[in-house]
């Protein structure tokens, strides 16, 4: 069952007001239901409250049927609807059913448009031959061919997803070689990264070695040249005051008695030129 809002107002001076009256539903045909059950064209009435809304529960129709609903029965407002009924589990508004012409069923929003032709043909290849003689017309060929035809397509779709699954799985596998590869150049490029940074470490020191041996090596030179140079002024001191004692030795003669080299009298511990006094001698 749907369940059907229906709400009916009438004008007034400034707004509308609401309209009391009967409503009277009728299925268009006799018809047999899913159950198998005779429905008969009869009638049932369900009245309006004082807000002139009214929700009545109605079955879906189908293509044996349609409803007919007459508005305000049994009075000279009375208007006569055909209606379709949607299968809805929530509630449909009344304005939004689909009215329909009470000879063919058809939508009246269709009215004067063509009508769906169909042709029935007994194999494929007649069946395409009247859809290009007539392309307006809906064709129908033999059950067991569109099987057959249906299974070979189907057989067609299953040999391409399959090959398609394929593809995908050798895709797949050239994605991870290609990251593992990328992955190993990331890694070597690291571990080149870190060799060459040893290598610029390494040569620094290198560098900071060789500067520092350069550097003992002057000073070692510096300090050789200042020992060589403190030796020879030594050494020339040495031989000028050797020169200089030689020079002030005496060149006269020795007086008997006296250690050669001295004169003067006894005791004045005196040396140079003066002339020597002779010594006195008494007997004993």
């Amino acid at each position: 069952m749907t369940q059907i809002h229906i709400k009916i107002m009438k004008p007034k001076t400034g707004g509308l007001d609401p309209v009391t009256g009967t409503l009277r539903f009728r299925p268009v045909r006799r018809h047999f239901d899913a159950a198998k059950n005779l429905i008969i064209a009869a009638s049932f009435d369900a009245n309006l409250s004082e807000d002139g809304e009214l929700t009545v529960d109605l079955l879906p129709t189908t293509s044996a049927f349609v409803w007919q609903v007459v508005e305000l029965a049994d009075t000279p407002q009375a208007y006569t609807r055909y209606v379709e009924v949607p299968n809805s589990q929530t509630k449909v508004e009344y304005a939004d059913l689909v009215e329909v012409d009470a000879a063919t069923f058809v939508p009246k929003d269709m009215n004067g448009s063509q009508l769906l032709k169909v042709r029935h043909a007994s194999t494929q290849s007649e069946a395409e031959a009247l859809s290009a003689q007539y392309p307006d017309v809906l064709v129908f060929f033999n059950e067991t061919a569109s099987v057959t035809k249906a299974a070979a397509a189907m057989s067609t779709l299953e040999s391409i997803t399959a090959e398609a699954q394929t593809n995908a799985a050798l895709a797949r596998s050239a994605m991870l070689s290609a990251r593992s590869s990328a992955d190993s150049a990331s890694v070597t490029q690291s571990d080149l990264n870190v060799l060459a940074s040893n290598a610029n470490t390494l040569a620094a020191s290198v560098a900071n070695d060789s500067q520092t041996v350069a550097d003992t090596a002057n000073a070692v030179a510096a300090k050789g040249e200042s020992a060589i140079a403190t030796i020879d002024s030594t050494v020339q001191a040495v031989k000028d005051k050797a020169e200089a004692a030689t020079t002030v030795l005496p060149s006269t003669g020795t007086t008997e008695g006296i250690p050669e080299g001295t004169t003067g009298e006894a005791g004045t511990g005196s040396t140079g030129e003066t002339p020597a006094k002779k010594a006195t001698v008494k007997e004993a």
